[in-house]
């Protein structure tokens, strides 16, 4: 529960006039002290809500010679406040917006409408309640669209008002503005005598997915869904992104159960993504294995990503024309050789034969590099992404060849490794190399004891991944002065 707002003292006026250092007070007053400047705040900002609402009753539908923010210069009453206080936009409309709901106003016939929301007034006025605070329980009760009981709705104010003070019996501290728009969805739910099928449907007719390509060749998209749909989402996402949550099992009968090494690699992580960066990279994962398995199926074919490049540009020749380049079919965006060459580890692939005119001649039997049999012989040695730091289940990943196919590498168990996506485009870009593991040296032996001691069961690491070089480090622009 908080303290009280009025309670002032003159160690904080001090501080607020620069007289204290906040260096100088021990634990306890510095605690005390961010209390009463919180409450202090809170009574200021109570005090700027009462003043928006009164600034709106002398502007709102009145002339431009009466409005007094017109008279003033601002076009609105938000527009004033963002002016005069210096905060952002949704800020300003968020404090016009607690005024209308936490405010009397008065009616067409000179009658007063008293404030919808009479207790969320009340505790902001007293400064129990912060400005969001109040904005997410009087813009959550709103939505309930005139179906509710006026007395129902005022026992969920009253509720979600005693939460965000604090002074609940199962409350431990004042509910944060999150929270307490997640009570106001269940209110809403539990005092609806439609129930929540209204809003669903409603939900279910803004859903969208959109996509679309810049001019770089980049793809960008945003997407509204519904609650349920976003569940699934987030819950695929920490599948790929934290895979040592959860259980996987690939096609090839392989679980990420026992993915912990007993001999870590001491290189550290070489995983530097971000967890957006991440997410992405799970994204694109679950589309590529759902097209790899259920997707519809084209003319036979699930739905394939091709590249045509040339056979020696992927030996390292520069491409002499433009047909040579590595390209995708689709968009003829063109690609680095590294990304073909990822493709090519782990994918089918297909040979085109042409003429000197680029006729095609004879098209191959396509063929998968590495059998099953044999990915699942890597799949129970390796258990999951090779990378230092890096947990990806082997539903995720990809088997690499460490010596290149093209290169002469063999197809077997012993020239393949499991490494996901991400570092597996790492490996055929150079920033991560692929070098033999040493032997674990052998224990020291008791010369006292007549047979060794039992050295613990540690699983062979075959291959080694390093970094090839410094990794970028993540920096901030410098400020402009």
């Amino acid at each position: 529960m908080r303290d009280q707002a009025q309670v002032e003292t003159s160690v904080v006026d001090a501080l607020i006039a620069l007289d204290i250092a906040f260096s100088s007070l021990p634990d306890d007053e510095l605690l005390v002290a961010v209390d009463e400047l919180a409450a202090r705040r809170r009574c200021i900002d109570a005090a700027i809500v009462r003043a928006a609402a009164e600034v709106s009753s002398r502007s709102d539908h009145r002339p431009a010679d009466e409005s007094l923010v017109r008279r003033a210069g601002y076009g609105s009453t938000a527009r004033m406040l963002q002016s005069k206080i210096g905060v952002r936009w949704s800020e300003a409309k968020q404090l016009c917006a607690v005024a209308a709901a936490t405010s009397a106003s008065m009616a067409i016939s000179g009658g007063t409408i008293p404030a919808r929301f009479p207790a969320v007034s009340d505790a902001l006025a007293q400064g129990w309640l912060s400005v969001p605070q109040s904005h997410a329980i009087t813009s959550g009760l709103d939505r309930d669209g005139g179906r509710a009981e006026v007395g129902a709705v005022e026992a969920a104010e009253r509720l979600l008002v005693s939460a965000g003070c604090g002074t609940h019996v199962d409350d431990v501290e004042p509910a944060v503005p999150e929270t307490l728009s997640l009570l106001a969805r269940r209110c809403l739910d539990h005092i609806d005598p439609d129930g929540d099928e209204p809003r669903y449907e409603q939900q279910l007719a803004d859903r969208y997915l959109r996509m679309g390509r810049r001019r770089d060749g980049m793809w960008k998209g945003e997407f509204l869904a519904t609650a349920d749909q976003g569940e699934v989402i987030a819950a695929c996402f920490d599948a790929e992104v934290k895979p040592r949550r959860v259980t996987f099992e690939d096609a090839c009968g392989g679980t990420d159960e026992h993915a912990v090494d007993a001999d870590p690699d001491p290189t550290g992580s070489v995983d530097d993504r971000s967890m957006e960066q991440r997410r992405l990279d799970a994204f694109v994962a679950i589309v590529g294995r759902h097209a790899e398995s259920r997707a519809p199926r084209i003319c036979g074919e699930a739905p394939t990503l091709t590249i045509t490049v040339a056979a020696d540009v992927l030996h390292g020749r520069p491409a002499a024309t433009l047909e040579e380049l590595p390209t995708l079919s689709r968009t003829g965006d063109v690609v680095p050789v590294s990304i073909a060459a990822r493709y090519l580890c782990d994918g089918f692939v297909q040979t085109l034969v042409q003429d000197e005119t680029g006729h095609p001649l004879q098209m191959g039997r396509r063929r998968r590099l590495f059998t099953k049999a044999q990915r699942r012989a890597i799949v129970a040695r390796d258990r999951h992404c090779r990378a230092p730091g890096c947990t990806a289940a082997p539903g995720w990943c990809e088997t690499h060849h460490v010596t290149p196919w093209s290169f002469g590498g063999t197809t077997d168990v012993d020239n393949g490794i499991l490494l996901c996506q991400h570092h597996h485009t790492e490996v055929h870009r150079g920033a991560l190399t692929i070098q033999p593991a040493s032997p674990p040296a052998p224990g020291p032996t008791d010369a006292a004891s007549p047979r060794p001691p039992r050295a613990p069961r540690r699983r062979p690491r075959r291959w080694r991944i390093t970094t090839a070089y410094p990794r970028r480090t993540r920096t901030r622009a410098t400020l402009r002065r």
